[in-house]
């Protein structure tokens, strides 16, 4: 590592951090894949920027979460020139970030308590829709778009120089076993996402949160977010063997999981997380739900035809 990023070819690295950012060297500048929580991170992007001689072209969103667009803010009241690129739907949060406590709050007026920093980012202009998948051409170099929903709706990963960063589409060792329930909003798209990441070739590749590892170290990663999602489908079908709510239901498998909530912002991102596996087991038919007595009552599907 050198001055706060670490260089994997002559042209692509990345600066660690809670948040991992992206960053290759193009053209008429250095082209940043996701910028952190804040402005203390983006400063620090800048310093490593300076440090290269390098002015910022572009920065491109893999997804619309608050921990990976903060610092859009700063750097481009830094570096006005600077575009931004997003994929459909999460380059609408990024214009709008209220919408993302307003979608963890289920469409109601956010609570005060959910407009904060790790829910809620400052607003940041898009320049540029980016392709769910497919080849573009930013400041001179060709990046392969990588479709990798599941985390949030449209992510997307992007690989330059055979080194892919791929989001949130899976999780360093230590923050997968840190979650326990890990973030989603569609653990069946979550888990074709992983399968097509762990069938792809490339030299290395870049998680959002963890560290980089070799295409081999990679792949037993991979697996591992495999299995654990894996893991979580069972235990919920076996939760759901009687009938239960959704918080019920959420409250049961916090409780199996050892995890104890102890705000609102946690609470309601374990419970889209709990609704993303729900609809992935639905979208696998492995559960169903009913209403009765002015309630939505789910529970596992003993037989799939059914």
């Amino acid at each position: 590592m050198s001055n706060g990023f670490t260089m994997v070819t002559s042209r692509v690295g990345y600066f660690p951090g809670s948040v991992n950012a992206g960053l290759v060297l193009g053209e008429s500048g250095a082209i940043l894949i996701d910028s952190g929580l804040e402005a203390q991170t983006a400063k620090k992007l800048k310093k490593g920027l300076e440090q290269l001689s390098k002015p910022l072209a572009a920065i491109v969103q893999t997804h619309a979460h608050a921990d990976h667009f903060g610092g859009n803010a700063y750097l481009l009241g830094c570096f006005p020139q600077a575009k931004v690129y997003a994929p459909p739907i999460e380059e609408a949060i990024v214009r709008y970030p209220v919408l993302e406590p307003i979608y963890l709050g289920m469409g109601a007026s956010p609570l005060s308590e959910l407009q904060n920093k790790f829910l809620m980012a400052q607003a940041s202009r898009v320049d540029h829709l980016l392709p769910t998948e497919g080849e573009i051409e930013i400041d001179g170099v060709s990046f392969t778009v990588l479709s990798l929903p599941g985390h949030s709706w449209q992510q997307v990963g992007l690989a330059a120089d055979g080194i892919c960063f791929a989001a949130d589409s899976y999780f360093g060792m230590e923050t997968l076993q840190k979650h326990k329930l890990p973030f989603l909003v569609d653990a069946w798209e979550t888990l074709q996402s992983l399968h097509a990441l762990r069938d792809s070739q490339f030299t290395g590749y870049l998680p959002g949160h963890g560290r980089y590892e070799t295409d081999a170290e990679a792949k037993q990663t991979i697996d591992a977010n495999i299995a654990c999602h894996e893991r979580l489908f069972d235990l919920i079908e076996a939760v759901l063997t009687e009938e239960q709510t959704l918080e019920a239901g959420l409250a049961a498998v916090c409780e199996r999981c050892d995890i104890s909530i102890q705000n609102l912002s946690s609470f309601v991102l374990f419970r889209t997380a709990f609704m993303g596996y729900l609809t992935g087991l639905l979208r696998a038919e492995r559960v169903g739900y009913r209403l009765e007595a002015n309630r939505l009552l789910w529970r596992t599907k003993s037989d799939p035809n059914s």
